[in-house]
């Protein structure tokens, strides 16, 4: 049984993070991770940065990541994702079930799939 992590990257995040080190001359820094709460809505954050003492420390698919106190609360059980947005724009996403924005992604649609009505 595979156990449920606290957070998770996937693949294509955590090859984009690894690649982005490596351009920012930052290799060596874990990637910290975070989110603002601002009137119920959530601004997520991340940069490479030097770890404080207070720091959640956690190696995650092979990236280094540092997570505050704070933003671990209402980071729990979420998952970062790098997607196709559009052709040939890829962004990370934040899927976050604790998110009050969040919608599941529906698995019983393919999203490659187009649907004449």
């Amino acid at each position: 049984m595979k156990q449920k992590q606290i957070f998770e990257i996937t693949d294509k995040a955590a090859e984009q993070i690894k690649k982005a080190s490596e351009l920012a001359d930052s290799k060596d820094w874990p990637l910290r991770l975070a989110v603002k709460v601002d009137s119920g809505k959530f601004n997520y954050l991340m940069g490479f940065d030097q770890s404080k003492e207070e720091d959640l420390r956690l190696k995650i698919n092979g990236v280094e990541v540092i997570i505050s106190p704070d933003s671990m609360v209402n980071l729990k059980n979420c998952k970062l994702d790098y997607v196709e947005i559009e052709k040939d724009k890829n962004e990370f996403i934040f899927l976050n079930p604790n998110d009050p924005s969040y919608k599941p992604p529906n698995d019983d649609l393919d999203e490659n799939v187009t649907h004449d009505l």
